[in-house]
């Protein structure tokens, strides 16, 4: 691996003009893009599955936790704290914007016809919805447009990122070297979610911005896309939507220390059932379109009809292969 390009330009001057008015150029673009974060502000209950294989989850070591999720195997159930989290990460997608616009970049947060950035494939099946694309990064040339992700990390995960905080530091300012693993190696599931959004977008650079949720610390860095392994993780998409049976465990043993905490342990490795959907029964499959179908009553499957089964479900037996 070639080394790693850090948007270093980026960060300093975000610091030089938050410091320069003490934050109120800053204060002033949060104002006009947090009312627009819609997904901090959503008043409408989670039915707990999202409806397609998601791009986010797609650099998972395991095949069979992408599996299980796109199957609905576990529902997920999150505590208070966790989703405080969760709007977290929302609200500091807001902020992270108004630094990119308060250094002069253009940032696009929905398409021409005013739609979320979204890429699918698998007819409809496999794909997500990316944070924007911008352009004006003071560390490229200004008529390149890439892909932004972003995203929160606790402490820990940063400095295995960023490398020790101090650093990290010296280093932005070009006092020292650079000591962390950068994202391919700590969080291949970003790097992959990116290289998916660039291949499917047709653009060839991607941000990354990491926030430390405990400092405030900024990480930033540039990805290129690498087409030979986004394209080896849109084939791993498509194998997984139609995939009738599940893949192989990571691991044969529940303690294992990768399965020690996944949500899908239970179904997985110690035989509990699988949460009572359409999507877990046998006679239900994917078809054309995003669509869903039941081969035993001989109908499609809307949404609203999957989550809640029917009393002739019967286990899909590809689930404990």
């Amino acid at each position: 691996m070639g080394a790693l390009m850090h948007a270093l330009l980026t960060m300093r001057k975000i610091d030089e003009m938050i410091e320069a008015d003490q934050g109120a150029s800053f204060r002033m673009w949060e104002g006009r893009v947090l009312p627009h974060i819609g997904d901090a502000y959503r008043s409408e209950p989670e039915d707990g599955h999202r409806s397609h294989l998601g791009a986010s989850m797609l650099g998972d070591e395991c095949p069979r936790k992408v599996w299980y999720n796109f199957r609905w195997a576990t529902k997920p159930k999150f505590n208070g704290r966790t989703l405080r989290l969760f709007n977290r990460g929302h609200l500091e997608e807001g902020r992270i914007i108004a630094m990119l616009l308060m250094i002069g970049c253009e940032v696009w947060q929905q398409d021409a016809n005013g739609k979320q950035f979204r890429i699918s494939w698998a007819e409809g099946h496999a794909g997500g919805s990316g944070d924007g694309v911008a352009r004006g990064l003071p560390d490229l040339d200004p008529s390149i447009a890439f892909i932004n992700e972003y995203k929160t990390h606790g402490e820990k995960s940063f400095i295995e990122l960023a490398g020790k905080l101090p650093e990290w530091r010296a280093y932005v300012e070009g006092k020292g070297p650079f000591t962390g693993k950068g994202v391919r190696e700590c969080k291949p599931e970003h790097y992959t979610q990116m290289q998916l959004y660039m291949r499917k977008m047709g653009l060839a650079v991607a941000l990354y911005v990491a926030v430390c949720k405990n400092t405030d610390d900024l990480y930033m860095e540039v990805i290129y896309l690498n087409p030979e392994y986004a394209d080896q993780y849109i084939q791993r998409g498509e194998d997984l939507v139609w995939m009738p049976k599940a893949p192989k465990k990571i691991n044969t043993s529940a303690g294992f220390f990768k399965c020690r905490f996944c949500d899908d342990r239970p179904v997985c490795h110690l035989g509990a059932a699988p949460d009572f959907n359409c999507r877990t029964c046998q006679f239900s499959e994917p078809g054309k379109d995003a669509t869903w179908s039941c081969n035993k009553h001989k109908m499609q499957l809307p949404k609203e009809k999957q989550l809640v089964g029917c009393p002739d479900w019967y286990e899909n037996d590809g689930l404990r292969a």
